[in-house]
């Protein structure tokens, strides 16, 4: 699925019981306290376990705990209140996909493995050796139909020129040779981007279409 670019690069760490006790008991009123831990220290006791600190507020307790261990006697040390905390890393967004679309690519990669699966074991006997897609008739009439298509849009182009050139003087009159001209392109070029449309939509239908034979039942147990 498509991911989305992170907003917030900013490492999240959820405090254990123990380091919220010693947040809310041991740090008194001190300098330059961090808005996370302020806010931990003072908010409800139910509500305490979801604020989350960052490194910054790590670093600041790092330093107020080897402050802490020389002015007093209390052998406290940042790894023993970091013990059992659970790191919460940054992650993109994950935009969901079109249905369509993923309705469609799991239809595409069914009709893959079934081929994938039929070129595999076509040789294992004799129900499985001949595959319509392997026989030249059926290459012929996928082709026939292909050049169909193509030779309906070289004449659908040739058409509107001719309608442009000829159709349009036969109706209003004399024209310049010049003008006429133009009027032949752009009605076939008009044309040509319509058909080229509805030929690609109808290669891919014929594609799309190709028939994946089923494989048959095993008439005896392996």
């Amino acid at each position: 699925m498509p991911l989305e670019t992170i907003e917030d690069h900013h490492i999240k760490i959820k405090p254990t019981s123990k380091l919220i006790d010693f947040i809310v008991k041991d740090i008194k009123s001190a300098k330059d306290l961090p808005e996370n831990i302020g806010l931990l220290k003072n908010s409800h006791q139910n509500k305490r376990h979801s604020c989350l600190l960052t490194l910054n507020d790590i670093k600041w307790l790092k330093s107020y705990v080897l402050e802490q261990r020389d002015t007093s006697n209390s052998k406290v040390y940042i790894h023993q209140l970091l013990e059992g905390v659970d790191i919460i890393l940054p992650e993109p967004k994950v935009t969901p996909r079109n249905p369509e679309l993923e309705a469609r690519i799991k239809k595409l990669q069914a009709q893959q493995d079934a081929r994938d699966y039929q070129a595999m074991t076509k040789g294992v006997d004799n129900f499985r050796k001949h595959i319509p897609e392997d026989t030249i008739a059926f290459q012929m009439k996928l082709m026939n139909k292909q050049l169909i298509a193509v030779a309906q849009f070289v004449f659908s182009v040739m058409a509107g020129f001719a309608f442009g050139f000829i159709g349009v003087e036969l109706i209003v009159g004399n024209l310049d040779f010049g003008f006429r001209l133009l009027l032949g392109v752009i009605c076939s070029i008009v044309i040509a981007l319509a058909e080229i449309y509805f030929l690609a939509k109808k290669l891919s239908e014929d594609y799309e279409d190709t028939p994946t034979r089923s494989v048959p039942k095993k008439l005896h147990q392996e």
